[in-house]
């Protein structure tokens, strides 16, 4: 039974439209209230008599200009493929990070954002962070704990640090699934959102931080692709699992989403992923798995043969796994194999290893690591020592193979992610994702050409001087008889020698 409060007689005459039977309403009550719907009114002459431009008469109703904003957001879609900035030019900076601000911004509420990088500096996408949680978002980031910037304390502030509650930000100390000690990290970088705009389970995977660094110092990519929830979940779970901060080391992850066929296979599936840490070696090391499935030479119908391709973009290859991964691409390339290889830094002992001389010559190599103030290095982790200050330098961690693979001819895949070939690596959180797609591929050996044509974006990493030679040769003379004479040629050598720069601790910590 519904009641007012009384004034006076009641009236039992039908309640006005819309109300229950049987409810009870004064008169003075029912007069207050037909003064309400008339006033209420929108277009009402009440209304309009009553409330001068600007009044409150509209003041709870969302204005034009924020129902757009909202049918927007809910039309959006997620981007899709593979991106990279440019650091070479100021419009491609920050090409990476604005489809990810796009993405944040596009969240919608009760959604989840998912955010686990080794390092975040980027103040834009600290307030992007912010605002989605301030309108129901639950925003949720796990770092490495190397640095505590301003970003980082604004997010915290806003949305806290408790792991338990629907929001943090965390650090996990030397890894969060690896065995603490000093030279483990948390070096993923993959980003996750249930829902964006018309997008579900988004999923981002690839090499880019962050950071201001990875805008216009580095070449990065990150790879989008969204509405496979299988896929979604299990990242999603991994990202649970590390935000317990484990101290002894997890076992390793694979999945794929929903399998096409009994089990998770690179050179079936659209996505794999490898979740490290994964102890690795010479005998069981995934890298050294994917390159023995590549078959270089293929028979053609004509009876000729094609060769596969592979393009190898890497952030450093170095130690006693860089030197091991170095042989096992270079003996592609004498197994006849279209191989390139591209580097931002490298061990001196792995570029000899890599650069050694096959029945087919020397596998083609450059470096993005380009230095043009060798004397600006200072100490940049305070630990004493000058640090190694590039101006630019890949960041990548990409292998595309076009050809034939696992028996297949004419297949198209790409291997990306955060894991460097190098020895600190398979100890570390490290994400490896598989894409298999020629559309796809293509994008990536676009980027990569990019990269290796254009000389101002890279250099030929073998050093080449002319030597004169004295050579022999056998003459004719005006007799008619040989006779042998020397001439001077000049030829060139190609030799391996140190990259212009020294070791330094952000090799691989960045």
């Amino acid at each position: 039974m519904c009641t007012t409060p009384s004034a006076g007689v009641l009236v039992r005459d039908a309640p006005p439209w819309g109300w229950p039977e049987g409810c009870v309403l004064s008169r003075s009550a029912f007069f207050l209230l037909v003064l309400c719907l008339i006033v209420g009114t929108p277009g009402g002459e009440a209304a309009t008599a009553a409330a001068p431009s600007g009044a409150v008469v509209a003041a709870d109703r969302p204005g034009a200009g924020d129902l757009a904003l909202s049918s927007e957001r809910r039309r959006w879609t997620a981007p899709q493929g593979p991106f990279f900035n440019d650091p070479r030019r100021k419009k491609g900076y920050f090409r990476i990070e604005r489809k990810v601000i796009q993405t944040i911004r596009h969240t919608r509420p009760g959604s989840t954002i998912r955010i686990a990088v080794y390092s975040f500096d980027r103040m834009p996408v600290a307030e992007a962070l912010v605002a989605a949680h301030k309108r129901g978002v639950k925003v949720q980031m796990l770092l490495n704990d190397h640095q505590y910037t301003k970003a980082m304390r604004v997010v915290r502030k806003r949305i806290g640090a408790k792991r338990s509650a629907d929001s943090f930000i965390y650090r996990c100390t030397a890894g969060c699934r690896a065995t603490d000690n000093k030279f483990n990290n948390m070096h993923s970088k993959f980003y996750l959102f249930s829902r964006a705009g018309a997008s579900r389970d988004v999923v981002a995977v690839g090499s880019a931080n962050l950071m201001l660094n990875a805008a216009i110092h580095q070449w990065n990519d990150l790879y989008f692709t969204s509405g496979d929830h299988a896929l979604h979940r299990q990242l999603a779970g991994l990202f649970d699992d590390m935000a317990v901060d484990h101290e002894t080391r997890r076992p390793a992850r694979f999945f794929c989403g929903t399998p096409t066929g009994p089990a998770c296979d690179e050179a079936v599936d659209k996505h794999t992923v490898w979740a490290y840490p994964r102890p690795s070696g010479p005998r069981n090391d995934l890298v050294l798995d994917t390159l023995a499935k590549v078959q270089c030479l293929t028979p053609t119908a004509s009876g000729g043969q094609t060769r596969t391709r592979l393009a190898l973009s890497m952030h450093t290859m170095r130690g006693r796994r860089g030197d091991y991964l170095a042989a096992a691409i270079r003996d592609k390339f004498a197994e006849g194999c279209k191989v390139r290889v591209s580097y931002g830094l490298i061990g001196f002992h792995t570029k000899k290893v890599i650069g050694k001389p096959t029945s087919r010559g020397r596998i083609p190599l450059r470096s993005t690591g380009l230095d043009y103030n060798p004397d600006d290095n200072y100490d940049l982790n305070k630990d004493g020592k000058d640090d190694l200050i590039l101006n630019f330098y890949s960041h990548q961690k990409y292998l595309t193979i076009q050809g034939t693979f696992d028996g297949v001819p004419n297949s198209h895949l790409v291997v990306t992610g955060s894991s460097n070939w190098a020895s600190l690596s398979p100890g570390n959180d490290e994400v490896r994702m598989t894409v298999k797609g020629a559309k796809l591929t293509r994008k990536y050996v676009r980027n990569f050409d990019y990269q290796w044509k254009k000389k101002r974006n890279s250099r030929n990493a073998y050093t080449t001087t002319y030597v004169n030679f004295r050579v022999a040769r056998m003459v004719r003379g005006d007799d008619g008889q040989l006779r042998r004479t020397y001439v001077t040629e000049r030829r060139p050598v190609v030799t391996i020698e140190r990259d212009p720069y020294r070791r330094g601790p952000y090799w691989e910590a960045d």
